[in-house]
């Protein structure tokens, strides 16, 4: 795998925006199921709908964003193009169809719909076009560049299908409304979110836990995953019941292969060392088999509860808590590289695993996972669902203070750096 030098990556405080606002985002959907519990008692209540979408839009898709920012170059060798203001732009861009939207699916207004598809599409559609062509550009298609272009296509179909599911509403186009709202769920979630995570966990599981890679039979079968996806939203339009179903479960397989590959991984690290981040991936790994084993009455059982728990533990669970996991990866990585570059003074700088707390970490990453657990259970549960949603909003406001602290410590330790006189010994 090609790597070059972070030089070719936007400034930090770019991707850093990125990240808060998106861990901001979560919290927001996390506010709104706690002012409507009742969201939860079926996936076609307009809070439920709303709160999926801002979680999705506002919060999970700006982090990842804001992580490919710096990702890509580091990974894949490739420097995305930079838009300097408009990076900034496209962000506000984000956030503000992900409200336009929620606010429509919550008062079923029609003039709001059309904002958010306009913000959204825009938005999103340059973010995707942007990646995708700068992965196309390399020569030697590495596994990781193959699966991020995968994802990006993926982003693609799912907006592809947003905007027919608007034109729907909007212009009462005649076609399945319910069947095409499934499968731009499928192709968000199984094609975008865990084709994503796949395609990172590649590289950043077996180089932070010093584990072997992922097997080349296993990095071959995600190239179904298009495939699948894709044969199985043509199926379902057709009608092929069987065929549609025999897709889901092949997709399922996928799903469990990775947790299980995932956590084999993370149980033979050689790191020694059992942190936050070890325990963390393992849990990821954990979700993976969780939500591929629910899948199951979740496609073929009559009680539609088990689709709301499926949406929590793929979101909130898989989604969600691997983003929480990386950034504790992520934010440190890119504030300790820039303080060593500013460092001419060769000042004695706090340890990478020191700049956000070990123990903060920790409290933040469990709450997380409590609240995920709840949240499920209160699909059956309802009066868990309260306490689920003040759970994960008290997680994420720890988990945006710890950022913001550590990220407000880079920006003044920076500003000392650069005033140090060059090959001093002096210690910060």
């Amino acid at each position: 795998m090609q790597m070059i030098s972070t030089d070719a990556s936007p400034p930090p405080l770019l991707s850093f925006a990125y990240m808060l606002a998106g861990v901001a985002g979560m919290a927001v959907a996390a506010v709104l199921v706690l002012w409507q519990p009742e969201a939860l008692l079926t996936r076609w209540h307009p809070a439920a709908l709303a709160t999926v979408h801002v979680f999705a839009l506002g919060g999970l898709m700006p982090v990842m964003l804001g992580a490919l920012f710096q990702f890509v170059p580091v990974a894949c060798g490739l420097s995305l193009p930079r838009w300097g203001w408009g990076d900034v732009v496209l962000l506000l861009l984000l956030e503000g169809g992900a409200a336009s939207l929620a606010t429509g699916l919550l008062t079923a207004a029609p003039a709001l719909y059309g904002a958010a598809g306009l913000l959204l599409l825009g938005s999103l559609g340059a973010a995707g076009w942007r990646l995708l062509r700068a992965l196309r550009t390399q020569a030697q298609q590495a596994d990781v560049v193959v699966g991020l272009s995968r994802s990006a296509v993926a982003l693609g179909v799912t907006l592809l299908l947003a905007a027919v599911l608007l034109g729907i509403l909007l212009f009462g186009w005649n076609l399945p409304l319910l069947t095409l709202v499934d499968w731009h769920a499928l192709w968000a979630i199984g094609g975008w979110v865990a084709g994503l995570i796949a395609g990172v966990a590649s590289v950043v599981v077996p180089m932070f836990h010093v584990s072997p890679a992922y097997p080349k039979f296993w990095l071959r079968a995600l190239r179904l995953q298009h495939w699948l996806l894709g044969g199985g939203l043509l199926a379902a339009l057709l009608g092929w019941a069987g065929v549609g179903g025999a897709v889901s479960m092949l997709l399922v397989a996928l799903l469990l292969g990775f947790g299980g590959l995932t956590v084999q991984r993370v149980v033979v690290s050689k790191r020694g060392e059992k942190d936050a981040f070890y325990w963390g991936w393992l849990m990821v790994g954990v979700l993976a088999i969780i939500l591929a084993l629910v899948a199951v009455p979740a496609c073929c059982a009559a009680d539609p509860r088990w689709g709301v728990v499926f949406g929590v533990l793929a979101l909130p669970g898989l989604g969600g808590f691997t983003v929480s996991v990386m950034l504790y990866r992520i934010v440190p990585f890119l504030i300790w590289l820039h303080w060593q570059r500013a460092n001419k003074a060769r000042a004695r700088l706090p340890l990478l695993h020191r700049i956000v707390p070990e123990l903060g970490q920790r409290i933040h990453l469990g709450i997380e996972l409590g609240s995920i657990v709840l949240l499920a259970l209160g699909a059956f549960m309802p009066q868990m669902v309260s306490v689920a949603a003040a759970l994960l909003l008290a997680a994420k406001l720890l988990q945006f203070g710890l950022l913001a602290r550590a990220m407000r410590d880079f920006r003044q330790r920076l500003a000392v750096l650069r005033t140090l006189p060059p090959r001093s010994r002096a210690a910060a």
